[in-house]
């Protein structure tokens, strides 16, 4: 039998869950009264105090994983090209070279980096889904 005591994992041995069923039949109370009884016996808990014995199946354990010796394989995604942001970020671009302001890079149709004066910029374009 294994008992859970303010968060702590007590397993009992035979003789200890033959000694709490011997006083058990000899005083003619529950099972929990006599488990309460053995740990204060066995001062596991102070005499007298009000904290939660639980009986417990099994003691649970923390989960392991193992790491796999095979490699993972990845296969190579294919990106979809959004037309309708390269679009956009076409014009802010024509937008920008005409007040004289140099464009330093468009990553795709994602984001697009300048320079105005003496600071750099990004400009990260971000399509929202429709619920």
């Amino acid at each position: 039998m294994t008992y859970k005591i303010e968060g702590k994992y007590y397993e009992l041995t035979n003789e200890d869950i033959s000694e709490i069923r011997k006083n058990q039949k000899e005083f003619n109370i529950s099972e929990d009264d006599a488990a309460r009884m053995f740990f204060e016996d066995w001062e596991y808990i102070e005499a007298g105090s009000k904290v939660r014995i639980e009986r417990v199946k099994d003691i649970p354990t923390k989960k392991t994983y193992a790491k796999s010796e095979k490699p993972r394989t990845t296969k190579p995604r294919e990106r979809k090209v959004d037309e309708e942001k390269g679009g956009i970020l076409s014009i802010v671009r024509t937008a920008l070279e005409e007040n004289q302001i140099s464009v330093t890079e468009q990553k795709t149709e994602t984001e697009l980096k300048f320079i105005l004066g003496e600071n750099s910029y990004t400009l990260k374009l971000t399509k929202h889904r429709q619920k």
